[in-house]
């Protein structure tokens, strides 16, 4: 109520309370008592509008948190017997046995998301090379008993039984209900509060260099789909090393400028840093998470990368919400149990360490001792724009 209308009111009041005087004389107290009751309601209408003018402008509020990890392959190599192998493992301790230190972790976020790194298939059409990656299609199962959502499969090893190995895979996924982006295949998660995911995925390794317009003709579509956050995930990098490749670099960014909101990097099978560019976050390697391919794999360092995402009144918010996760790939040092942990102590400190190591000669992204992402100052670290 604007002020000219409380005034006119008051005036009418007043009037009225004259015109009772020179009709009677005088006024009974219980009409007096209420006229002023009234007075005194209209003076204080402003305030109680003001408050619900205010209320109502306040913002909605709606948030996703995503997980992602590395390397999964839910399997064996064609080197390996059963004995001591992924195999023999699920037959032993069963589906819920691999995920099982990460389950209240998965479940509690809104989306999880992990690289795929083998075929699940019955299929024996061995494609000649040094690793062929190979579970069985049951081993659906082992995800979704995990919580995870959503795999990756843009990698060298889709096909590694042939082409019939890649469709048993996507049969599988599918009938598991599990998502999964790949090349032109662009996948759509929606949250329970509405908040739409779009998830693109590519192997863009030194062969196959002209499958980086998977990744931005997926980004563009994704943006034209109106989809409120966008994920790339790439296969690339150089196995074994801890620092990313010019190419990366590159790549990562253009697709951030291309509309990606998060770039999630696999493949040298050992961790590497993350970057903050233009306000959203590059890392560059996950490493390996629940990896059956290798028994005893020399690096056993990992990390579940998280971030929350804030949506104002359905606009993305600026600010980055993020943490890592420090883990290792098993529980044991001398051999792989094949059920990722997460380190505490100074294992943790370690991992955390080596990631702000990884970090520094060209991102301004730290780690507190707790594992939260921090944002430090440009040009406060060693690299350069």
């Amino acid at each position: 109520m604007t002020k000219g209308k409380t005034l006119g009111i008051l005036l009418l009041g007043a009037g009225l309370l004259f015109s009772g005087c020179t009709k009677t004389g005088t006024i009974n107290n219980d009409t007096q008592q209420h006229e002023e009751h009234i007075m005194l309601e209209t003076e204080t209408e402003p305030e109680s509008e003001q408050i619900a003018e205010e209320s109502e402008s306040e913002p909605i509020i709606t948030k996703l948190t995503l997980s992602a990890a590395g390397d999964c392959t839910l399997g064996v190599t064609q080197q390996h017997g059963y004995e001591n192998s992924f195999h023999e493992y699920y037959d032993t301790y069963g589906e819920d046995y691999f995920f099982e230190n990460f389950k209240q972790i998965f479940e509690k976020d809104d989306l999880t998301l992990v690289n795929l790194e083998c075929v699940l298939t019955d299929s024996n059409n061995r494609v000649e090379k040094a690793f062929n990656l190979k579970g069985k299609p049951k081993y659906t199962k082992i995800m979704t008993s995990g919580s995870i959502e959503a795999v990756s499969l843009g990698n060298n090893h889709t096909r590694d039984y042939g082409k019939e190995s890649l469709v048993d895979t996507q049969e599988a996924l599918t009938q598991a209900g599990i998502l999964y982006a790949y090349n032109d295949a662009v996948s759509y998660f929606t949250s329970d509060e509405g908040i739409v995911v779009a998830m693109v995925s590519a192997s863009i390794l030194a062969s196959t260099r002209s499958y980086e317009t998977y990744l931005l003709e997926g980004v563009a579509e994704a943006v034209e789909a109106d989809a409120d956050i966008i994920i790339a995930c790439c296969h690339w990098g150089i196995e074994g090393d801890y620092y990313p490749s010019d190419y990366q670099q590159q790549v990562g960014r253009k697709l951030i400028d291309a509309g990606a909101d998060l770039v999630l990097g696999h493949h040298p099978h050992v961790l590497q840093g993350i970057e903050e560019y233009n306000g959203k976050i590059i890392c560059y390697s996950l490493g390996n998470f629940c990896f059956g391919g290798n028994r005893n794999p020399a690096e056993k360092n990992t990390i579940v990368y998280q971030q929350t995402f804030t949506f104002a009144d359905g606009m993305l918010q600026p600010e980055i919400d993020a943490k890592i996760i420090p883990s290792r790939v098993s529980g044991h040092s001398n051999y792989n149990d094949f059920q990722p942990m997460i380190a505490t102590g100074e294992q943790a400190e370690s991992i955390i360490n080596k990631m702000n190591q990884y970090s520094a000669p060209y991102s301004n992204v730290t780690f507190d001792e707790s594992g939260t992402l921090v944002i430090k100052s440009k040009g406060n670290y060693e690299g350069t724009e």
